[in-house]
C-alpha cells in the first residue's frame, strides 16, 4: 500500500495546488469550493479503488478481506441486483451437486458405517473428482517412499554424530569408571534405537513402494469418506463464525440450519415490512437488509467451503494444480477487477485534472449504477451499515449530482493537466478580432 509520507504529500500538494490556482482566479471563492469538491470527490475515488486493488494484491488472509461485489449485489432487492447476481456463481448449484446427503441416516448411524460405505455415500460430483486419481495417487506415495529410502542413512548418520558428542561430553564430565560405563551404555542404546528407527523407516517405505496401487485405492476411499461425513453430519469442519474468536467445527447439516434459519429470519422481516411495523425510524428495514445479507454471506461461504474442501483433498492424494486446471473467471469477477481500476482511474484524473469533465459524468455514471443497486425508496430495505434514514436521496444521489454540476465547469482547465492540453490544442488562444471600417 502507499506509505503514510507520500499520502500526505499528496494531500499537501493538493491544497497548495488549490491556493495557487485560486490565485490565478483572482481568489474567487466559487472557484476555490469548486476545485475542493472536485479533488475531494477524487482523493475519495483514487483511494477507494487503491484499497480495493490493495485487497486483491494481498490475498484472503486474517486481516484482509479481498473486494467482491457479490454479496452487495445478492442482497439487492432490485432488479438491477437481479441481473448481477446472474454474473456469479449460484450456491444452490453447489449445495445440489456437492452438499446433498444421499442416506437417511443420523450423523451417529453414519459414523458408525464401514469407511467403504461412508466412501459410496460421498456426494457424486466429488467422488468423481476424487476417482481420477489414482495414478496420481499410486506416484505420490512411490516418490514419498523413495524420499524416506533415500534420506534415512543420511539422517542416521546424524544421529550417530550427535549420538557420539553426547557420549564424549558424558564421559569427560564422568568422575570414576562406573559413570562412565553408564555413559556408555546408554549410547550404546540409543544407536541401538536409532538403528532400529532406520531400519523401521527403510522397511515401511519399501513397503509403501511396493504397494503403491492398493495404498492409492485406500487413500482415495478414506478421502471420499471424510467428505461424506462432512456432508451427512458424523464429522465437523473448522469454521469462522461470527462473533466467536476462535473457529467452531461445524458439519454441513449444522451450517445448512443455520442458513434456514436466516431464511425464516428473511421472511419474518419480510412480513413485518408488509405490514408496515416498526418503520418510523427505519429500524426493520435496516434489519431486513442485515439478514438477507447475513444469508448471502452464509450460503456464499458454505459453497467455498465446499469447493475449498474438495481441493484440499485432492492435494492431498498428490495433485496439483496446473494452468489447465484454473476455473474460468466468472463475468461478476471481470466486473469487479474492472471496477477497482475505474474507480482508481476516475479519481486520478479528477486529482489531476485530466480529462474532467469526462471523468465527472463516468463517476457519476458508476454512482447511478450504485443507486440502481440500493435506492433510497421506502418499500426497499437499505443495504446494511447505511448511516441516516435517507428517502428517495441519499450520499450516492447527491455526489452524482455533484459530478454532473462540475462537468459544465471547467475546473481542469482553472487547475490541472486539462489547462495544458487546452493552451497546446490553442483553446485557450485569443481570438482574432476583425474590425471593418464603414464606408
Amino acid at each position: 500500500m502507499i506509505p503514510t509520507s507520500v499520502i500526505y504529500a499528496g494531500l499537501a500538494g493538493c491544497l497548495i495546488a488549490l491556493v495557487v490556482a485560486t490565485a490565478q482566479q483572482k481568489w474567487q471563492w466559487k472557484v476555490f469550493f469548486l476545485l475542493a469538491l472536485r479533488l475531494a470527490i477524487g482523493w475519495q475515488f483514487l483511494f477507494e479503488g487503491l484499497n480495493k486493488i490493495h485487497s486483491h494484491n494481498v490475498g484472503p488472509s486474517e486481516t484482509n478481506k479481498v473486494f467482491t461485489s457479490e454479496p452487495y449485489f445478492k442482497a439487492s432487492p432490485t432488479w438491477f441486483g437481479g441481473v448481477m447476481r446472474t454474473q456469479f456463481d449460484d450456491p444452490t448449484v453447489t449445495f445440489a451437486s456437492k452438499l446433498k446427503t444421499t442416506l437417511e441416516t443420523t450423523p451417529t448411524e453414519f459414523a458408525k458405517l464401514s469407511l467403504s460405505a461412508q466412501s459410496d455415500a460421498c456426494p457424486a460430483d466429488v467422488a468423481k473428482a476424487l476417482d481420477v486419481l489414482p495414478e496420481i495417487a499410486e506416484t505420490a506415495i512411490k516418490k514419498a517412499a523413495a524420499a524416506d529410502i533415500k534420506g534415512a542413512p543420511g539422517a542416521y548418520d546424524k544421529e550417530l554424530k550427535t549420538i557420539a558428542d553426547e557420549e564424549a561430553a558424558e564421559m569427560f564430565a564422568a568422575k570414576d569408571d562406573k559413570a562412565k560405563a553408564v555413559a556408555k551404555e546408554k549410547a550404546e542404546d540409543a544407536r541401538k534405537a536409532s538403528a532400529k528407527k532406520r531400519d523401521t523407516t527403510l522397511a515401511d517405505a519399501k513397503k509403501r513402494d511396493e504397494g503403491a496401487k492398493e495404498l492409492a485405492e485406500k487413500a482415495i476411499i478414506a478421502s471420499k469418506a471424510k467428505y461424506a461425513r462432512w456432508v451427512h453430519g458424523a464429522e465437523g469442519r473448522d469454521t469462522k463464525v461470527k462473533f466467536v474468536g476462535q473457529d467452531v467445527a461445524l458439519t454441513a447439516p449444522q451450517r445448512f440450519a443455520h442458513i434456514n434459519w436466516l431464511k425464516g429470519e428473511v421472511a419474518a422481516a419480510n412480513e413485518r415490512l408488509s405490514m408496515k411495523l416498526g418503520n418510523g425510524n427505519g429500524t426493520e428495514t435496516k434489519r431486513a437488509a442485515e439478514v438477507r445479507t447475513e444469508l448471502v454471506v452464509a450460503e456464499a461461504e458454505l459453497a467455498n467451503d465446499a469447493n475449498a474442501f474438495a481441493t484440499e483433498l485432492k492435494t492431498g492424494l498428490g495433485w496439483t494444480k496446473s494452468a489447465d486446471d484454473k476455473p474460468a473467471t466468472r463475468p461478476g469477477e471481470m466486473a469487479d477487477r474492472f471496477t477497482m481500476y475505474f474507480i482508481a482511474s476516475v479519481g486520478a484524473f479528477l486529482l489531476l485534472g485530466l480529462f474532467t469533465r469526462i471523468s465527472c459524468v463516468l463517476a457519476a455514471g458508476f454512482l447511478v449504477t450504485t443507486y440502481l443497486t440500493w435506492p433510497a425508496v421506502p418499500w426497499y430495505p437499505q443495504p446494511p451499515n447505511t448511516e441516516g434514514n435517507p428517502l428517495f436521496i441519499n450520499k450516492n444521489l447527491i455526489e452524482c449530482f455533484a459530478l454532473l454540476s462540475l462537468a459544465f465547469l471547467p475546473t481542469g482547465r482553472w487547475m490541472g493537466l486539462d489547462a495544458i492540453i487546452a493552451y497546446a490544442c490553442g483553446c485557450d488562444k485569443p481570438k482574432k478580432v476583425v474590425v471593418t471600417k464603414a464606408v
